[in-house]
């Protein structure tokens, strides 16, 4: 099988090149590539990415979120950590199943020796504990398949960045499941990199193929679509399928409650209550909050603007009501 060779490490990239591959390019024959992400959280194209997502960590640490074009739950992926992808022509989608693309990959691990199996929902896993995940998507006539490989990821960091408090949204959307995780670098001799870990899958998917290298024009093609659809907030945060947000804190000057109603990302209904004392009429507040992103930039913007003393007395501050969303 063919397989293209590239560097970035930009998760928005990525994910356009997968749809590139998939839905434009003049595909005839197989071909696979693996990539890896610099550090981000990639989200399943029916997921709530605010429920998903810690933002305050990303943010303060410079994770990229995006969303793929693919179901399932939601991934971190830092540069301990490979992706894969198959695109191939397919002509029935209904004879596909995913046995077909899995064995390959447990095979390739297996004469490296990674004892890895499957599990019912296509995992790989070692001694019990996940070490990949993948999903599917057809359209034009081409089927994906792509999934990770958890080689020597920094958990901390995906425990930090994918706990953020669920029990705040009320959602239809698709769940991340939760699973023990493990790492495929333990059980690897001593000084196997990662490197050479891509290099060896590569010998073997590739079975001999030659590299097919994309031309200027289609990596142009790659970085528009990458810079106008894959990187913008619409399509990675105000996709999300609209949910309820609902958060109680208690202050030195009362309790808060917010409730919210949030579609394509942005306030649709909001309510405030609680035993905070303020003089004027919170529902002028309300109506300042309908229509204004679900972000804590968007919604300390209109805070910023509005006299918080009147709604709430002298004893809830700003920074108080911004820890609310």
């Amino acid at each position: 099988m063919k397989y293209i060779s590239y560097e970035n490490t930009d998760a928005f990239y990525n994910v356009a090149m997968e749809h590139y591959l998939l839905e434009e390019y003049p595909l005839t024959e197989p071909v696979f590539f693996f990539s890896q992400y610099g550090n981000a959280v990639i989200v399943g194209k029916n997921q709530n990415t605010f429920a998903e997502v810690n933002q305050a960590y990303a943010k303060e640490n410079g994770i990229q979120v995006a969303r793929r074009e693919t179901g399932g739950g939601a991934v971190y992926d830092d540069l301990g950590n490979i992706s894969f992808s198959f695109v191939l022509p397919v002509s029935d989608p209904a004879k596909v199943n995913f046995k077909k693309f899995v064995q390959p990959m447990v095979d390739a691990l297996n004469k490296l020796g990674v004892p890895v199996v499957t599990d019912g929902r296509n995992d790989l896993i070692i001694n019990g504990k996940k070490v990949s995940g993948s999903a599917q998507r057809y359209a034009n006539g081409r089927l994906l398949h792509h999934g990770t490989l958890l080689f020597d990821i920094n958990m901390e960091v995906m425990s930090r960045v994918l706990t953020p408090a669920k029990d705040k949204f009320i959602s239809k959307a698709a769940k991340s499941v939760k699973s023990r995780v493990g790492l495929i670098k333990s059980s690897l001799p001593e000084g196997f990199t990662i490197l050479d870990f891509k290099n060896q899958l590569t010998k073997e998917l590739s079975n001999g193929d030659d590299e097919l290298k994309l031309e200027e024009h289609d990596l142009k093609r790659v970085q528009e679509l990458r810079d106008n659809k894959f990187s913008t907030w619409n399509w990675n945060w105000g996709r999300t399928p609209k949910f309820e947000f609902n958060n109680r804190q208690r202050f030195a000057g009362g309790s808060v409650e917010i409730h919210a109603n949030v579609s394509q990302g942005k306030i649709t209904v909001i309510k405030i209550q609680g035993d905070f004392l303020g003089i004027s009429d919170i529902t002028d507040l309300e109506k300042l909050l309908q229509g204004v992103l679900f972000t804590k930039d968007a919604v300390k913007g209109v805070l910023q603007k509005t006299n918080l003393r009147n709604y709430f007395g002298d004893k809830i501050s700003l920074e108080d009501l911004e820890s609310l969303f």
